[in-house]
């Protein structure tokens, strides 16, 4: 809680305003964004399920090539939806099989361990509740082998030189025979990439201005949220989709503490980044992080990739 008054005071007192997409995920915000995964608007889980379904053998096979046992951590878990079938694929490779679950939301690690546990018999899950910044460092290596999972395209929450950097973490978790599987949301065309973001059910929308309801609950503010509305923003140079909370009014919003926050109207709150990806983008990402592309799985379409890759032996 009080890392997350404290994300506020700080994100709200910036110009421009500028929130954390982590803090979306409260109990109401995980079954939102549960709805958003089942809209035929959001392509991306069926993009990797299928990717996933088809090719998901080669990646197992990729893998147990160099491991006869495998610890699979994966950060921003979630419900587990995205990642049970990659593990039933994977379970029949190996010997031994942990799963090692990062999330921010406890509530949401409880419904993943159950869902992998019934579609995957036999394997070990582990929870691990918090921001995995601090929890993927403190992880247990597990021998002989571990894969990292990054999926749902949460890598695009980065920009490049972001995602640079957020390699060289990954990384040092990783010994030169371990792999990292990262999904990738490939540039396509704009009107099909800004349905995704701003569905006409408007369930991406509540799901966005939930963080105020959610800012209401914990810290006792007073936003009125029919005086806000969600607006994403796709540009097609960079690849990048913001997702904006906008005031359509001059206002003034107070928590308990007696912190304050003035609005004008339609100054907005930056909550969200995700960026879609060129290929010889993702072979830069991996030049400069000093990571090895194993392998590139690709949908018919070339929409999106899973991309395995490997830490570069370090030259002496």
């Amino acid at each position: 809680m009080r890392e997350f008054l404290d994300h506020i005071k700080e994100g709200l007192g910036k110009t421009p305003k500028r929130l954390s997409s982590r803090y979306f995920y409260d109990e109401r915000g995980d079954a939102l964004f549960q709805q958003i995964m089942q809209l035929g608007e959001y392509y991306l889980p069926a993009c990797e399920r299928a990717i996933i379904g088809e090719q998901g053998e080669q990646i197992a096979k990729k893998i147990a090539g160099e491991h006869n046992g495998l610890q699979v951590v994966e950060l921003g878990a979630g419900d587990g939806s995205k990642t049970k079938l990659l593990l039933q694929k994977i379970a029949s490779h190996f010997d031994s099989l942990v799963y090692t679950a990062l999330d921010i939301s406890e509530h949401i690690l409880k419904v993943n361990g159950q869902n992998v546990e019934q579609f995957v018999p036999g394997i070990r899950v582990e929870g691990h509740p918090g921001n995995y910044f601090k929890t993927y460092p403190r992880l247990p290596y597990r021998p002989p082998g571990r894969l990292v999972l990054f999926l749902g395209s949460n890598i695009g929450n980065f920009l490049i030189d972001e995602a640079v950097e957020f390699f060289g973490f990954l990384k040092k978790g990783l010994r030169a025979e371990d792999f990292l599987l990262v999904s990738f949301d490939l540039v396509k065309h704009p009107r099909k990439i800004i349905k995704a973001y701003d569905d006409p059910q408007g369930i991406t929308r509540a799901f966005n201005l939930n963080l105020l309801e959610r800012m209401n609950r914990e810290a006792g503010a007073n936003f009125d949220v029919a005086h806000f509305d969600h607006f994403p923003y796709y540009d097609p140079l960079s690849g990048v989709t913001s997702s904006h909370i906008v005031s359509l009014r001059e206002q003034e919003v107070s928590f308990k503490d007696g912190f304050s926050v003035q609005f004008d109207a339609f100054e907005a709150i930056h909550t969200e980044v995700s960026k879609k990806y060129f290929l010889k983008e993702i072979d830069s990402l991996a030049a400069l992080s000093g990571m090895h592309i194993a392998e590139r799985f690709c949908d018919p379409e070339n929409e999106y990739a899973l991309v395995l890759f490997k830490p570069k032996a370090s030259s002496n």
